[in-house]
């Protein structure tokens, strides 16, 4: 089949999953792409006493909850081009194997016990660290009324640079001012940290006034907080609309996928946190088309209401 991926939700039931559906809908509506509702099931048992489990019958669920959200979707979103997409596994390899070809992922932060036999959290940050496409999780849902700024971490390495162009980019979708923030990266070398802080300042500023000249009515600002990353991070979450982090810092143990600020947002932000990998690291730029990847397995149906391919069409 010879579809766009566009942006993935991965769906399940619970209510972090509904909010990443509204993200990512919202997601593709700016950006112009499709949408694609992803959900992974398993088949617990080979067979029940006496008999074989149907594989429909043990499908059956998983499309029936992406048909539920292909409906929302439609009444909210007409104008997004919608997949479908029902595959058998685990939804963390299943998911990670998609952000190949995808340009944004959007998952829950914590689903319900059972889901593909994963611990709750667990699918939410092998994507973060593994996905070759930025991944927002929907950690939490401050109140809108103190959420405002989209806050970038920056510390002037690879990833972070492309944390902040992608802020920017989300800042300007949500008409939400942008503050790239610069803190020390470990407690007690305050003392020699100011003069890469300043240079990361002036790399900040340059990159910021790249994006307000793609951007003319973006505001940015940038911040120095002379405390460790991970406070002031947790802190400035507080009054965010969303949190965008690097997979990696300046720092970072080599090797490591995912570094210890960024697991650490995930962990206990109070907002969404987008988590992004230095450019060059993944396969899909935002505005290229993509197609379905030839990873699912033998079982997986790809259904969608704009589109007739070998899978069933999904009416809605």
């Amino acid at each position: 089949m010879k579809d766009q991926l566009g942006v993935v939700v991965g769906y399940d039931t619970s209510p972090s999953a509904q909010e990443a559906l509204w993200w990512g809908a919202a997601e593709a509506a700016v950006r112009k792409v499709p949408l694609t509702v992803c959900r992974a099931w398993e088949w617990p048992y080979h067979e029940w006493p006496g008999e074989l489990v149907p594989l429909d019958l043990a499908r059956r669920p998983a499309q029936r909850l992406v048909k539920d959200a292909a409906a929302w979707v439609v009444r909210h979103h007409p104008e997004v081009p919608l997949n479908t997409l029902t595959d058998r596994g685990q939804p963390a390899e299943i998911l990670t194997d998609l952000s190949g070809d995808a340009e944004l992922i959007v998952v829950g932060t914590r689903g319900y016990g059972g889901l593909g036999g994963l611990v709750a959290g667990s699918v939410s940050a092998h994507v973060a660290a593994h996905a070759a496409c930025p991944v927002i999780v929907m950690c939490g849902r401050p109140d809108e009324g103190d959420a405002r700024e989209v806050v970038a971490g920056f510390d002037g390495s690879p990833p972070s640079v492309t944390a902040l162009g992608f802020a920017a980019r989300e800042a300007h979708r949500l008409a939400a001012p942008l503050k790239a923030l610069i803190a020390y990266r470990e407690r007690g070398r305050e003392a020699g940290m100011q003069e890469p802080r300043v240079e990361a300042q002036g790399l900040a500023w340059r990159e910021l006034i790249s994006w307000q000249r793609r951007y003319p009515g973006l505001q940015a600002e940038v911040e120095l907080v002379d405390e460790p990353a991970r406070p002031a991070l947790l802190e400035a979450a507080r009054k965010a609309r969303l949190l965008v982090v690097g997979a990696r810092g300046l720092g970072e143990v080599r090797g490591l996928l995912l570094g210890s600020v960024s697991q650490a947002m995930l962990h206990h932000a109070p907002c969404p946190v987008a988590v992004v990998h230095a450019a060059g690291s993944g396969r899909a730029e935002h505005g290229r088309s993509t197609t379905f990847p030839t990873v699912l397995s033998p079982g997986a149906e790809v259904l969608s209401h704009v589109t007739r391919g070998e899978g069933q069409v999904l009416n809605v």
